[in-house]
């Protein structure tokens, strides 16, 4: 059975092949159907980003692969042109930033030498197979934009919520094992609690990095999204480091209810919480308390020491973050 996400994909090939199709067949102009019909295969992507970068990377492809192709027709044939081709082609695409084009010229270069039909090459070949490419890439890009178009902005500020709720979920969790004199429950066998945080966070990286790539100059640069995704990296990081030390304190060593230096205990969970302030939320221990709460408590300092140091990190990304998201009407 196929997924929502791959029966949506299923439908936008099935429509961008059958437009481009429609269109060759309809024209007079287009002697192989299958060059529109390739660029749609290898430009169509679930996102509009990657369309366009794939289009971009097939059109030069087929230009830089055609160029040298008809210098080297007159030359060379066979799998010797072909090798000198290449070699010639590849370097050249790196110098140009163009390596996305490598595929489609290492295809248009095998067809070029190795099929005897193409033995009449010029220059109105090569531009009409470039026109008949960039047809297809112009279908894809069309019916990807307008066939369920992505709102990314929507699912980013989604993540953020997840990841928020995630990271909530675990700073609640260090504090009920911190505060609860009896020892904690055993933790659930398996990477998906611990590395939830680290999953949502790479998801919202990856549509952060498309939306920036679609619009430089967009409303997510403005809302300062590539901060924020950095500082969500930072958090995930240094609340997951917390809580691996905190498993280390035997449960009930810090002195309660949320006294002297154990003190950030009591509001940790609202660290996150919308329109708060960080640095007031969660009050960080005084520093120099610590040695004689671990010779009281017979705890090592060196354990106190790096969770207040990690506690610091993350009080200080956490307020960073509120900065960054402050002019986001749907955020904190």
């Amino acid at each position: 059975m196929l997924s929502h996400r791959a029966l949506k994909a299923a439908i936008k090939y099935g429509v961008a092949a059958a437009v481009a199709g429609s269109i060759a067949v309809a024209s007079d102009r287009v002697m192989f159907i299958w060059y529109p019909l390739l660029a749609v295969v290898m430009c169509m992507d679930e996102t509009e980003t990657q369309v366009v970068a794939a289009a971009r990377g097939r059109s030069l492809g087929t230009i830089a692969g055609g160029l040298v192709g008809f210098l080297i027709h007159p030359i060379l044939q066979g799998w010797l042109a072909l090798t000198v081709g290449l070699l010639l082609v590849l370097p050249l695409l790196r110098r140009l930033g163009w390596q996305a084009g490598m595929p489609t010229a290492v295809v248009l270069l095998s067809m070029l030498f190795l099929v005897v039909d193409y033995s009449v090459l010029n220059w109105i070949y090569v531009f009409n197979r470039t026109i008949d490419t960039l047809m297809g890439v112009v279908v894809a890009v069309l019916v990807s934009n307008l066939l369920w178009p992505i709102n990314r902005l929507a699912e980013i500020q989604g993540l953020d919520q997840q990841l928020r709720r995630a990271i909530n979920r675990r700073l609640l969790a260090i504090q009920q094992q911190l505060s609860s004199a009896a020892a904690p429950p055993a933790a659930a066998k398996g990477p998906g609690p611990a590395l939830e945080g680290t999953r949502l966070w790479r998801q919202l990286n990856q549509l952060v990095n498309d939306e920036l790539r679609s619009h430089p100059r967009g409303t997510a640069r403005g809302l300062h999204w590539r901060q924020r995704s950095l500082l969500w990296e930072r958090i995930n990081h240094h609340s997951l480091q917390l809580q691996r030390l905190c498993q280390l304190i035997p449960a009930g060593s810090l002195p309660a209810p949320w006294v002297g230096p154990s003190a950030w205990l009591e509001n940790l969970p609202s660290l996150l919480a919308p329109h708060s302030n960080p640095a007031a939320t969660v009050p960080l221990p005084a520093r120099q308390q610590l040695a004689p709460l671990a010779q009281q408590r017979g705890l090592p300092p060196l354990l106190l020491y790096a969770l207040e140091d990690e506690l610091r990190r993350l009080v200080s990304s956490a307020q960073s973050l509120a900065l960054a998201g402050r002019h986001d009407p749907g955020g904190p």
